[in-house]
């Protein structure tokens, strides 16, 4: 085990990354280690909102390189930490940069090639096969994989939902490649007993350049952060989308997942560790099979119930505290170990 460890960045609850960091400060604090704070970059509203001082982190300067001397530095998909890492190198213990995308950043390559970064974690094996192609043969290449933990108490579980409609959404930022081009024909064509009322939370005019319109009027669109993540899941019964991207391992599904509501999603990926088919959700290989399934759940209530309770267990049991623990400290071991 190790006593102290560094962010370079800052958590938040907007964005997968720096959400993720988030809910591990929870898990290394559950552990025991005394969690420090270097921002390399002024904090915005959101970041400030946070006051990360009072769940007992450590702030230090921002990208004073110079007081992280002797400590073990991590960074969760941070493009100024790769840009300085240099420099952060030289008074480090261990760097470590956890990746949590599906591509290379090119500081990361550099990085790794000029040995500025010990270690890479990794939360999944599809993600490692992607990222590690240009990052072998650059010098000693230490990849490590970590279980994540989802810390569900910021997402309470809701069965007492209304049943008057069909209420189903999906959540993103404004990027057009979040969404796949046929998004809105599945809403559209999808059936239900009931009304159907959709919400998308993450419009804005790269979504909209991609469709060239706006959505049929009972789906309402709302910016990036217009609602509480909350709120939003509270408001949708079933979670429709599907993506042009290769999601590494989503946290929109364990917010979903804990929320209790029902994951209809892309047959690949990192969704396809969260989601049983027919058991804890549904997958889908293309359009026509989100038109399908997402319709089944609008009529099988109870399915629906099933599904979700199976869904809430799945996450306790893989993404809890106790199995990320389990992988931290087999990290902090290693790190341990290479500093010696």
């Amino acid at each position: 085990m190790i006593d102290e460890l560094c962010i370079i960045g800052h958590p938040s609850r907007l964005g997968g990354a720096d959400t993720e960091l988030d809910h591990q400060i929870y898990c290394w604090q559950a552990m025991g280690v005394e969690v420090h704070i270097c921002p390399s970059g002024p904090l915005d509203d959101n970041q400030k909102a946070m006051q990360m001082e009072k769940r007992g982190c450590i702030y230090h300067e921002a990208n004073d390189w110079a007081s992280l001397e002797g400590m073990h530095c991590i960074s969760f998909c941070n493009g100024q930490f790769l840009k300085h890492v240099e420099s952060i190198k030289r008074y480090a213990r261990t760097t470590t940069f956890v990746n949590c995308m599906s591509w290379n950043f090119d500081k990361e390559v550099e990085g790794q090639s000029k040995g500025f970064l010990d270690f890479h974690l990794y939360q999944t094996q599809h993600s490692f096969d992607k990222v590690s192609r240009k990052l072998k043969g650059h010098g000693t290449y230490r990849p490590l994989y970590f279980i994540p933990y989802f810390h569900a108490e910021d997402f309470p579980y809701i069965d007492d939902r209304l049943q008057d409609k069909f209420r189903f959404g999906r959540i993103s930022r404004d990027d057009g490649d979040k969404f796949h081009s046929r998004q809105l024909w599945i809403y559209e064509t999808m059936t239900s007993p009931l009304v159907k009322q959709g919400l998308i939370l993450g419009w804005g005019p790269s979504v909209e350049k991609k469709f060239d319109r706006l959505p049929e009027s009972y789906i309402s669109v709302l910016p990036p952060g217009a609602i509480s993540q909350r709120a939003f899941y509270a408001q949708c019964e079933a979670i429709i989308m599907s993506t042009d991207t290769f999601e590494n391992l989503p946290r929109v599904g364990f917010e979903a997942m804990a929320s209790g509501s029902i994951l209809i999603v892309d047959n690949r990926g990192g969704w396809k560790l969260e989601v049983e088919d027919g058991v804890t959700g549904w997958l889908c290989n293309d359009e026509r099979e989100f038109v399908y399934k997402a319709s089944r759940c609008a009529f099988e209530q109870e399915e629906r119930n099933r599904m979700r309770l199976a869904a809430l267990k799945k996450l306790q049991k893989e993404w809890g505290l106790q199995p990320a623990m389990d992988s931290w400290a087999r990290i902090f071991g290693q790190w341990k170990n290479f500093a010696c």
